[in-house]
C-alpha cells in the first residue's frame, strides 16, 4: 500500500554510520538516525556536540565523508535535487540572506520543487501557502518584508515554507530559537500534529523539557558521537545528561502533561566519590533533608531516607534523585512495616543522620529507632531543638540519650563532616 506519492506507508528516513572530520576534530562519529513514519526525533546535547551537521548531512546541504542516507530504501546521493526538495524540508538555525522578499514570497519558495521549470504558482500552490502561514501565525505580517521582521517572526515564516513544501520528513535546527514562550509551543505543537498526520521530524532542541515533552525518542549526543537514544525516560537521566553537559540536573515529572521536566542545579564538580560507598541513612522530613540527599549522593556516598509522607518535599526529592526510603502514609504515626523497614535501614547504616526536623507524634517513631543504635550518629543542629519538640517533651529525651559523634551547623558543614567521616571511615576500614 502506497501513500498519495507513491510511497510506501510504512517508510523511513534511515542515515548509516555517518562520518565527517575537519582536520583532527570529528565532527560526526559513526552516527546513525532513524525517522519512521508519524514519528518525531529530538536530537539534544550541547553546543558543539554534532546536531546542526547531522541535520545538514541527512538533508544533503553538508557531503559526508562516510556513511549513507537513504529515504525508503532509496539512496539520496541519487536522487535528484527536487526530487530531495519533495521529500525533505529543512529550517535551519541562521536562515539564509532573503533581502528584499516578502513574507508570503519566502513561504512560496518552499513550492518550488513541486513546479515545472518556468511554471508559475497556482491556486492550488496558493492555497497551500496560505494554510501554511496561517498555521504558523505569519499570515497577518504576508505582505511585509521579512527585514522589517522580528528575528522569531522571521524564524516562523521559515517554517512556513517548509511546511508549504508538503515533506515527508521536515528537518529543524533549533526551531524554538528566537521564539517567545508562546510561539515555542505553538511551532513545536504544530509539528507534532503533523507527525500524527503521517509526517517525520527531526529537531535539534536546546530545551530538554520541551524535548522530553514533545518527542517521541531523543538522541543524546556529545563530541560527534551519539552517548544515548529511546524515549525520553530512558534518555534523559542525571547520569547522562551530567555526562553530556557537564552538569547536575534534577529530573521529574511534570504532574499536569505527565511529561519530564529537566531541572539544572549546578555545574557538576570533581569531587572524587568515596569507594567502597559509605552508606548514610537520613532522618529527615519537611523538607530538610531534600538538599543533604543531594550532596551527599554527588560525593559518592549511598543515601536512603527514614519515614516519608506522600506530599513530603523530601520524599519528592528522594524519589527524583532515585533515593531508597521508607513511604508512610501523611496522616497517622508509623505503622508497624514501616517502623521495622526505617530500624532495618537505621542498622544497614554506616552513619546516622537526623536532620533539623521538627518533632511530633507521628514520626515519633523514626527518633526513637537511634535509641539503640549502634552507628555513628550525626546530629544537624541549628534551630534550638526545644522550638522543635511538638511530643511534650518525649522528642527531648531521646535526643538528649544520644551520643553524636558529630553536631554540625548548617548544610555546608553538614556535607563536609559526612563526607570527611566517610572517608576516614573507608581508610580504617570501618566500611
Amino acid at each position: 500500500m502506497q501513500d498519495n506519492d507513491g510511497h510506501g506507508l510504512n517508510w523511513e528516513l534511515a542515515a548509516e554510520g555517518l562520518g565527517y572530520q575537519v582536520e583532527a576534530k570529528k565532527i560526526l562519529d559513526r552516527v546513525n538516525l532513524r525517522a519512521k513514519r508519524g514519528t518525531f526525533v529530538g536530537l539534544i546535547g550541547p553546543n558543539g556536540a554534532g546536531k546542526s551537521t547531522l541535520l545538514k548531512s541527512v538533508s544533503g546541504l553538508l557531503k559526508v565523508q562516510a556513511g549513507s542516507v537513504s529515504f525508503e530504501g532509496r539512496d539520496l546521493r541519487k536522487m535528484s535535487t527536487k526530487e530531495i526538495a519533495r521529500t525533505l524540508a529543512q529550517v535551519s538555525q541562521t536562515p539564509p540572506y532573503t533581502y528584499g522578499f516578502t513574507a508570503v514570497e519566502l513561504a512560496m519558495m518552499g513550492r518550488y520543487p513541486h513546479m515545472g521549470r518556468l511554471e508559475i504558482e497556482g491556486d492550488a500552490d496558493r492555497r497551500i501557502v496560505g494554510d501554511a502561514m496561517k498555521l504558523t501565525e505569519t499570515d497577518t505580517f504576508a505582505d511585509r518584508s521579512l527585514e522589517t521582521l522580528s528575528g522569531g517572526e522571521r524564524h516562523r515564516v521559515f517554517v512556513a515554507a517548509a511546511l508549504a513544501q508538503h515533506p515527508h520528513v521536515l528537518l529543524l535546527d533549533e526551531p524554538t530559537s528566537n521564539l517567545d514562550i508562546l510561539h515555542q509551543i505553538k511551532v513545536l505543537e504544530i509539528v507534532q500534529k503533523l507527525v500524527r498526520q503521517g509526517m517525520a521530524a527531526v529537531a535539534a532542541i536546546h530545551d530538554l523539557s520541551l524535548a522530553a515533552r514533545y518527542c517521541q525518542s531523543l538522541i543524546l549526543m556529545n563530541n560527534g558521537k551519539v552517548l544515548a537514544e529511546g524515549e525520553p525516560a530512558d534518555v534523559l537521566t542525571p547520569m547522562l545528561i551530567e555526562a553530556a553537559f557537564g552538569v547536575h540536573a534534577l529530573v521529574t515529572r511534570n504532574p499536569i502533561t505527565g511529561a519530564l521536566n529537566v531541572s539544572v542545579l549546578d555545574q557538576a564538580s570533581p569531587t572524587e566519590p568515596v569507594e567502597p560507598r559509605a552508606h548514610v541513612h537520613l532522618i529527615c522530613g519537611d523538607g530538610s533533608g531534600a538538599r543533604l540527599m543531594f550532596e551527599l549522593q554527588r560525593a559518592g556516598l549511598m543515601v536512603t531516607a527514614g519515614p516519608l509522607a506522600g506530599g513530603d518535599t523530601d520524599r519528592a526529592a528522594a524519589e527524583a534523585l532515585g533515593i531508597d526510603y521508607v513511604p508512610v502514609t501523611p496522616v497517622g504515626s508509623i505503622g508497624e512495616e514501616a517502623r521495622l523497614n526505617h530500624l532495618a535501614l537505621v542498622e544497614s547504616a554506616d552513619i546516622v543522620v537526623l536532620c533539623e526536623m521538627a518533632f511530633g507524634p507521628n514520626n515519633l517513631g523514626a527518633l526513637k529507632a537511634l535509641a539503640s543504635v549502634r552507628r555513628m550518629v550525626v546530629v544537624i543542629e541549628g534551630t534550638p531543638s526545644l522550638d522543635r519538640d511538638f511530643t511534650g517533651g518525649e522528642a527531648l529525651s531521646v535526643l538528649g540519650g544520644l551520643n553524636p559523634v558529630a553536631r554540625p551547623r548548617g548544610l555546608d558543614e553538614a556535607v563536609e563532616c559526612l563526607v570527611d567521616l566517610a572517608s576516614k571511615s573507608v581508610e580504617e576500614g570501618q566500611i
